[in-house]
Parts: C-alpha cells; sequence; structure tokens
C-alpha cells in the first residue's frame, strides 16, 4: 500500500513538471483533473498536494543548479522579512495549497457531476 502510494506521488509529481514547464498555474489544472480521476479515492488531493511540492522541490533544485537562486531567495526572504530557507518553504508549501485545493474542487465536480 505504501509501495503504491509512494509510485503514485511520484508519477504526479513528474505530471506536475511537465504541466509546471507550461505555466505555473498549470499545476491547478492538472491537480483539478487528477481530483477528477480520482474522485472516488480517499487521498486523492493529499497524494496531489504531495507530488505538487515534490515536484517544485525538484524543479527548485534544477534552478539552484543553473542561476542564483540564494541570491533571489535572500533579497525576497529581506522584503517577506522571512530567512531564505522560508520563502523556500512558502514555496512548497504554496505549491502544495493550490493543488489540494484544485484536486478538492475537481473531486467534487466529478461526484455531483456523477453521483455514486
Amino acid at each position: 500500500m505504501i509501495r503504491q502510494l509512494g509510485f503514485r506521488t511520484c508519477v504526479v509529481a513528474a505530471a506536475f513538471v511537465a504541466a509546471s514547464a507550461i505555466a505555473w498555474w498549470a499545476v491547478a489544472i492538472a491537480a483539478a483533473l487528477f481530483g477528477v480521476l480520482t474522485a472516488r479515492d480517499r487521498g486523492g488531493p493529499l497524494v496531489a498536494g504531495l507530488g505538487a511540492m515534490l515536484a517544485w522541490a525538484a524543479l527548485l533544485g534544477y534552478d539552484a543548479t543553473q542561476g542564483p537562486v540564494g541570491t533571489v531567495a535572500a533579497t525576497l526572504g529581506g522584503v517577506l522579512q522571512v530567512k531564505a530557507i522560508g520563502v523556500y518553504a512558502l514555496t512548497l508549501a504554496y505549491a502544495g495549497l493550490i493543488a489540494v485545493c484544485a484536486a478538492v474542487i475537481g473531486r467534487a465536480v466529478a461526484r455531483t457531476a456523477r453521483p455514486t
């Protein structure tokens, strides 16, 4: 069960990386579609949220190798009055919240459209 949940989260994370290549807001669309597809599963929104956080963590890691992410985080952290690590945590939390909310909405729409 845990292995299947981990695999599912990794697949969803890969889909969110692909969606993020289009635009950041495509994560919400992908999560809503995932919510529709997993309308009968209890953990669908949680998997979407964890997958989005994992995807954006991978994207942040990739960007860290390509440019001055630390400088940007320190500057933005100064504006927000948090440390640079706080900027990273807020970024991942934002991705997770977008995905969870969109998946819950998608699941609600699916359940309304086809009642069980």
